[in-house]
């Protein structure tokens, strides 16, 4: 068996005997992939697609598999970004610590809020303003909401 086949055989092993939680699982899986990615693909991979969770590139942070140089950026995915927005929201609508009206309004509107979102996010991607620009009208828009 080559050398390649040896270490992705170990690596099944140690998935199917897994003893820590699936968000390691995760973490540890990018990061093999990472680390092993010059020897098997001879390619370095400089982007991570994630899903709002930055246990995975806390952990490639942490370990650094191609050097302290070498930087890889996260990419946040939209639909992971909407679906964890969306579960949130929800969560936020059963707490009874809250008024009911505030809990019905929030269940009838998440449809809404993630529209609006990905709108938001359509409108930024065309939009080629300067950071500061982007900020001074976050900052108008919250100033908007504040007041009414």
């Amino acid at each position: 068996m080559s050398p390649k086949k040896i270490r992705a055989v170990k690596f099944v092993t140690e998935i199917l005997n897994w003893k820590k939680t699936s968000t390691a699982m995760e973490a540890d899986a990018v990061v093999e992939g990472f680390s092993s990615s010059l020897y098997m693909h001879g390619l370095k991979y400089n982007k991570l697609i994630g899903d709002g969770d930055s246990s995975v590139s806390r952990r490639l942070n942490d370990v650094q598999p191609y050097g302290n140089d070498f930087i890889i950026k996260k990419i946040e995915c939209r639909n992971h970004l909407l679906r964890n927005f969306c579960t949130k929201l929800t969560a936020l609508a059963k707490r009874t610590d809250y008024p009911i009206s505030i809990r019905k309004f929030i269940t009838t509107n998440i449809l809404r809020f993630r529209s609006d979102i990905t709108k938001a996010i359509k409108y930024h991607l065309k939009n080629n303003s300067s950071v500061d620009q982007k900020v001074k009208d976050l900052k108008k828009i919250y100033s908007k909401l504040s007041v009414s």
